[in-house]
């Protein structure tokens, strides 16, 4: 058996590698659409509704200048529009338009379909074990 050391390094190395090589595969199924970043926007919005730009920023983690990069890259695609707020008139909402729900479907089910088949030679059972170690790993970070 190795030595515990030995073990957490050859798992350091495989993450990288796998995670790249993951990272890689999917922005092919993105970049033919969208960027990374501009998906991860549409998701937002999809899945919590109107946002504002500070809100999208700290949620990918990005700077506020990128975020608003991004969402003008949306803006001029038709994605996304901006809204004034209801509730404050200085304020600019983002929200998703009918063609952004559109794109954000195309994409969500390109990206289903390439987990099923990136997994397909997985059993059941090795994908449950492989997410109750990714729950575990998540849940330590906490």
């Amino acid at each position: 058996m190795k030595k515990r050391e030995e073990l957490v390094q050859e798992m350091e190395t495989l993450f990288r590698f796998v995670f790249r090589q993951l990272r890689q595969e999917i922005n092919e199924v993105y970049n033919s659409e969208l960027s990374t970043n501009e998906f991860m926007v549409l998701r937002m919005l999809v899945d919590s509704g109107r946002q504002r730009s500070t809100d999208l920023s700290k949620y990918l983690q990005v700077s506020a200048s990128h975020i608003t990069a991004v969402t003008d890259l949306l803006l001029s695609k038709g994605y996304i529009a901006r809204k004034r707020s209801e509730n404050d008139r200085r304020i600019i909402d983002i929200e998703l338009t009918k063609e952004g729900q559109d794109i954000f479907n195309v994409i969500q089910e390109k990206k289903r379909a390439y987990f099923l088949e990136r997994f397909e030679h997985f059993t059941d059972k090795e994908i449950e074990t492989m997410n109750k170690l990714f729950h575990k790993i998540k849940v330590d970070q906490k």
